[in-house]
């Protein structure tokens, strides 16, 4: 019995580290822009810079921009739960809200479900940010 119990124990966290490793290859590698903050659809020519954009690059690294100025920090992933962390924000003189939203809104992921080509991060069930590929 206790041999069986291992088995599924190891079992199940080796599908946990599946899943992680199925979804940091899906996100890595490409640039998502963002389209969507709390519902609210983004414009990039409404913001300085265009869109906000995020790159999910190895070993837990997150880069990108606000919609005006850049960021590098750092994400943690485990199964579909998801914390974000902008880290180092260079400081130039945003005009428009596209920054603030933003950062407001990273503080508040928790997972992450991508549907097709479309990264939804959600806190719970409630929709965050939509990103979807860069259009190279």
């Amino acid at each position: 019995m206790l041999r069986i119990l291992f088995v599924l124990v190891i079992g199940a966290f080796a599908l946990n580290s599946c899943s992680t490793t199925d979804l940091v290859s899906q996100l890595g590698g490409k640039e998502w822009n963002v389209t969507s903050i709390l519902g609210k659809t983004l414009d990039a020519n409404e913001s300085m810079k265009g869109l906000p954009s995020v790159n999910f690059g190895e070993n837990g690294k997150l880069f990108g921009s606000t919609g005006c100025n850049n960021f590098n920090g750092s994400f943690k992933l485990d199964g579909t739960s998801l914390t974000l962390d902008p880290g180092v924000i260079t400081k130039m003189f945003c005009p428009d809200s596209y920054e603030q939203d933003f950062l407001s809104a990273v503080k508040q992921v928790t997972n992450v479900k991508i549907d097709g080509s479309t990264l939804n991060l959600l806190n719970g069930t409630n929709p965050v940010m939509t990103l979807v590929p860069k259009v190279k």
